[in-house]
């Protein structure tokens, strides 16, 4: 997974930094699709700029991924849309708000995780992109991964 903080990134998604794990279009299944195996109609696209993609839910407004031509191989896709079985596995059902709530039983159950793949999904490996956004104080934190003036295939990466 990787993190974005270009303009248009935070506009999409309201946030200041972009969360995005990249996929292929076959690792992807959508949970509403048509019998072709595409997204149901409520799945949209706009053209944010010359051959880039950003989906959304036309129901809800959700906005849920970016792809471009130059990569059609690919699809990113917004972490924070992901179901939350597979980021905290089945925490929720398990566990009341009450229990987390008395001494030392939330860090139990956050070392746990239990089916949890989040750890994994959301280190940003992949590098932070646009770094040049950065608001000091607030989004120039050093995580994992390189970290780019603009986007990683520019090759345009900060030093240490």
């Amino acid at each position: 997974s990787h993190i974005c903080q270009c303009t248009q990134c935070r506009k999409h998604t309201g946030s200041l930094m972009a969360h995005l794990i990249t996929v292929t279009p076959s690792q992807l299944r959508w949970l509403s699709e048509s019998d072709d195996g595409r997204p149901s109609a409520a799945f949209k696209e706009f053209s944010s700029s010359k051959g880039v993609y950003r989906g959304f839910c036309s129901s809800c407004g959700c906005a849920f991924t970016w792809r471009s031509d130059a990569t059609a191989d690919e699809i990113e896709i917004l972490i924070g849309t992901i179901d939350e079985k597979w980021l905290i596995g089945d925490r929720t059902k398990k566990v009341s708000s009450e229990s987390l709530a008395e001494p030392g039983n939330f860090e139990k159950v956050l070392n746990a995780d239990e089916g949890a793949l989040g750890r994994e999904i959301c280190t940003p490996t992949g590098g932070q992109m646009f770094v040049r956004n950065s608001i000091k104080g607030a989004t120039d934190v050093r995580l994992a991964g390189k970290r780019f003036v603009e986007v990683s295939q520019k090759k345009l990466e900060v030093p240490d």
